[in-house]
């Protein structure tokens, strides 16, 4: 498919080194292969927990199938099938209902100007265009996402410092190789490094709240950006939520500024500054737009739920003071336990959704290793995401078990608090593991009540991948979509994967199959208890294709799934 150029564009292009921060989960990881084993030494315990253990031979010649289909379901939230940055084709062909601008440049973007961001450590700390035009880039992003029906995730700069120019021989120089922890209390330099000749170079200060009246445009020869009045301009133009944009998130993983944006940032964030940080904005953003919803704290990955980046110390997080001085308690609970306190005392939310970012740790899962070994960890890793009993096959080395452990830190420290992953990858995009795999984190994010989800950035739609993410939103061309109410079914061979749904208008019900086997048929009974329906349709993904197949008449008492398939059941008359 040919790909419209923009902002999608410069991210495909130059941001390799934003996916490989985010694939690790925390940039320390990735500047220091050695501290694997350290932080996992520091990681809570859940006990003697085994490992998956060797695969055992499973029949799968006859294998039944159960869902509940006489209730009335639970409610799959329609963002779970968002994705970043993408154009009108791609939307379209995907499915999609969120288009998230966000990544390392958004931290440094500069509204009024429109079309200049700084590149940080991802090219050198230079100032760019990435769309190479005039104009607003985010009011076109925002005009497109809307004109498609999807909603625009609009990430905002709390930083502090946005690009002051599009020129690319502004950069940032003599920049350490990582930031560390404030030269004194309130600095913002380093022992070693002061910041302040690299912002003033490269940059202009961008602050939460404007003292004066908004002007729309601004001067873009101002002494200051100020993120409110970006606010107030985008209700201008497209109106309040829920018309216009509706979902904010505080800046894009703010634990790793000090790595990321080390120029302007060298400071690491603490328990506290990352607190401070979000209320000003959040609040900021809220006085403009009391409707929109925002996002927060836009983690990076899993050391990052636990501990602040100051708690890396001299002794790779073996001390983590900053949280033992704040009760040892892991980041995320604290935090939120903070936003709700704040919260209850000026009765009005800052926080509508947790938001974090979570990409499998275990070696060459997001990748494009296509290896059996690889394959088959890539889809064992998806695991990581609801089960309780699944010990992560990476450095972390104990259950994740991401969307429960979420959702208790919730339900304990701020409930109502909905839940966002907004960006996720499992890898293998073009290979047959990758589609097994996506299509099973999707049908994970529904049955478990994940409220919105964004790919990070999106898969090609003619890909194994893209033919999964089109099973759900799009799988006869046509906008046909998984139901939005999920129903409990079980497998008898755990190969096989079932997720089911119905449609709350029609009532009809659809069912998606996954052979996690990679060359062995199942042959599937689907037993729906009394519900015998008038026809079925089958749409199907065969190993290593992007297309998807159907429909094709098909028998719930009999029913053959080939290796690495994905199949979708439509189940008419239900």
């Amino acid at each position: 498919m040919t790909r419209r150029p923009g902002f999608s564009a410069f991210l495909a292009g130059t941001l390799m080194a934003t996916i490989a921060i985010g694939v690790i989960g925390t940039a320390v990881v990735l500047q220091h292969p050695h501290l694997m084993s350290r932080i996992k030494s520091h990681l809570p315990s859940l006990g003697d927990l085994t490992g998956p253990g060797p695969t055992q031979p499973v029949d799968l010649s006859a294998v039944l199938v159960r869902c509940a289909v006489d209730g009335p379901g639970t409610a799959i939230s329609p963002l779970i099938y968002g994705v970043a940055l993408a154009y009108a084709p791609d939307l379209q062909a995907l499915g999609a209902t969120v288009d998230r601008w966000g990544g390392n440049p958004s931290s440094r973007y500069n509204w009024v100007i429109g079309h200049a961001w700084n590149a940080s450590r991802d090219w050198e700390f230079r100032n760019v265009n990435y769309t190479g035009g005039q104009g607003s880039t985010a009011d076109n992003f925002v005009a497109q996402a809307l004109a498609a029906n999807v909603q625009p995730l609009l990430t905002v700069p709390t930083l502090g410092w946005v690009a002051r120019n599009t020129d690319n021989d502004t950069r940032s120089v003599g920049v350490p190789d990582q930031g560390g922890a404030a030269r004194a209390p309130g600095s913002a330099a380093i022992p070693g490094y002061d910041p302040t000749a690299n912002q003033r170079l490269t940059s202009v200060p961008s602050l939460a709240r404007k003292p004066g009246p908004f002007s729309d445009p601004p001067d873009p020869k101002a002494l200051a950006v100020y993120q409110d009045e970006w606010v107030h301009h985008l209700m201008d133009q497209f109106g309040a939520a829920p018309r216009g944009v509706s979902y904010y998130a505080m800046d894009n993983e703010p634990d790793l500024w000090s790595y990321t944006h080390t120029d302007v940032h060298p400071v690491q964030m603490s328990y506290d500054d990352m607190l401070r940080n979000f209320e000003d904005y959040a609040t900021a953003v809220k006085a403009q737009d009391p409707r929109a919803l925002i996002l927060g704290p836009d983690l990076s990955g899993w050391t990052a739920y636990w501990y602040s980046a100051l708690d890396r110390g001299s002794d790779n997080f073996g001390t983590h003071a900053d949280r033992s001085a704040h009760g040892g308690q892991p980041f995320i609970a604290w935090w939120l336990n903070q936003v709700a306190a704040h919260d209850r005392a000026t009765g009005q939310r800052s926080l509508d959704v947790l938001d974090v970012h979570y990409y499998p740790q275990a070696d060459g899962v997001d990748s494009k290793a296509a290896d059996p070994a690889t394959q088959a960890l890539r889809i064992r890793s998806v695991r990581s995401l609801y089960d309780l009993n699944y010990v992560d096959e990476s450095w972390i080395s104990q259950p994740v078990m991401l969307i429960p452990r979420l959702r208790a830190w919730i339900n304990q420290y701020y409930p109502g608090t909905k839940l966002a992953i907004t960006e996720y990858r499992w890898g293998g995009d073009k290979d047959a593991s990758g589609a097994v795999a996506l299509a099973e984190v999707l049908g994970i994010f529904g049955r478990e009540g994940v409220d919105l989800a964004t790919y990070w950035q999106y898969p090609d739609p003619a890909t194994p991948a893209g033919a999964a993410f089109r099973i759900y939103r799009n799988f006869d061309g046509k906008g046909g979509t998984f139901g939005d109410r999920s129903l409990p079914c079980t497998s008898s061979a755990t190969p096989i994967r079932v997720f089911g749904s119905r449609h709350s208008d029609t009532g009809e019900i659809d069912l998606v199959l996954v052979n996690e086997s990679p060359n062995v048929t199942s042959t599937v009974r689907v037993d729906l208890g009394q519900l015998a329906p008038k026809a079925v349709d089958r749409f199907q993904i065969l190993a290593g294709s992007g297309n998807i197949s159907g429909p094709q008449p098909a028998a719930v008492g009999g029913l053959d799934l080939p290796g690495y398939s994905v199949t979708l059941l439509r189940l008419k008359g239900a």
